[in-house]
């Protein structure tokens, strides 16, 4: 069975039904714009997942993307997990898992936010295993790109720990000082008219946000305000979106 399109044409709940129904061995892989995430098939049923740092925390970072490409290649092995099953209930959940994703991003807007422990007042507090792993890495302050990146756990797993903890007041977040502008920041972004420039499609909600934004007259500076974003985030954003065709830059006026 030869398969791979894109997720702006065929959904993933679509997508798993057609691995299912014509009994797929093999391995799915799906792309977006930063993140790989391969999920192995055996007789149309998932069996294992690589991605994130766990299976089920592959399986969730994938119900997360918004768009990217995707291919079935076919095998005759592959990679058994003792998580199968969990693997095969991840997938079951997941309407509820989009709906932890936008709330823990609602909470945590930005991964240069910065953690630090908070001082303990008033009754002991009781923690999990879980939440125990991730307020031991927070010896000083860490962003929490670095906490997601030395967690043991999937990135959701990490984002949900640490809301919980946030809500014992065991730690603080603050927003990393906004660093100043650079002379390559002077720059307005302008839309692409090209064939390809107008029908490719753009990969991550906030970088499509971005995009909508733009009308050839508001400067870079003027844009990461309106998205209430970095400075850092947007040169990332614009970094993607010009490197995919998608915008071009025209010096600002002094």
């Amino acid at each position: 069975m030869a398969l791979s399109g894109d997720l702006s044409e065929i959904d993933l709940k679509t997508l798993l039904g057609l691995i299912e129904s014509t009994k797929g061995t093999g391995k799915l892989i799906v792309k977006n714009d930063s993140t790989t995430i391969t999920v192995y098939f055996k007789n149309g049923q998932p069996v294992n997942a690589e991605g994130d740092k766990e299976p089920v925390g592959s399986i969730e970072k994938l119900i997360s993307f918004e768009g990217g490409t995707f291919e079935f290649i076919k095998s005759n092995t592959v990679p058994e997990s003792p998580l199968a099953n969990e693997i095969i209930e991840a997938f079951s959940r997941t309407e509820d898992t989009k709906e932890k994703w936008r709330l823990t991003k609602k909470i945590f807007p930005s991964k240069d936010l910065t953690f630090d422990l908070s001082e303990v007042k008033g009754e002991e507090v009781k923690l999990t295993g879980e939440e125990w792993r991730i307020l031991s890495l927070i010896r000083e302050p860490l962003t929490l790109a670095d906490i997601v990146k030395a967690s043991p756990f999937g990135e959701l797993k990490t984002l949900t720990t640490l809301v919980s903890i946030l809500d014992k007041k065991l730690i603080k977040v603050t927003k990393e000082v906004e660093e100043s502008l650079s002379p390559e920041d002077n720059v307005i972004p302008v839309k692409e008219t090209g064939w390809f420039a107008v029908n490719a499609p753009i990969y991550g909600e906030q970088n499509l946000e971005f995009y909508k934004k733009i009308d050839g007259r508001k400067d870079f500076e003027t844009l990461v305000k309106e998205m209430h974003i970095t400075l850092k985030e947007g040169r990332e954003i614009l970094k993607y979106l010009v490197s995919q065709g998608k915008v071009s830059l025209r010096k600002k006026p002094k």
